[in-house]
């Protein structure tokens, strides 16, 4: 064994040295940490998109509206 071989305390330090090593065996390039940032989480939904939606409820029956509930 290697005195530079770390072995992992946890399944998520494992997984962040797998990542690493492929990383730079496959010469990829990962985003960089504002880009993350940047992102919308997962089941964003954005106020305009959300303001739309409530003015057509009002606007149309909610029989209508909600036809696929029924």
């Amino acid at each position: 064994m290697s005195s530079r071989f770390v072995v992992p305390t946890s399944p998520a330090q494992q997984a962040l040295r797998v990542l690493g090593v492929t990383v730079v065996a496959w010469g990829i390039k990962l985003p960089s940490a504002h880009a993350v940032a940047r992102r919308a989480p997962h089941g964003h939904v954005p106020v305009r998109a959300l303001r739309r939606l409530g003015a057509a409820s009002v606007v149309a029956s909610p029989s209508r509206f909600l036809a696929h509930s029924w």
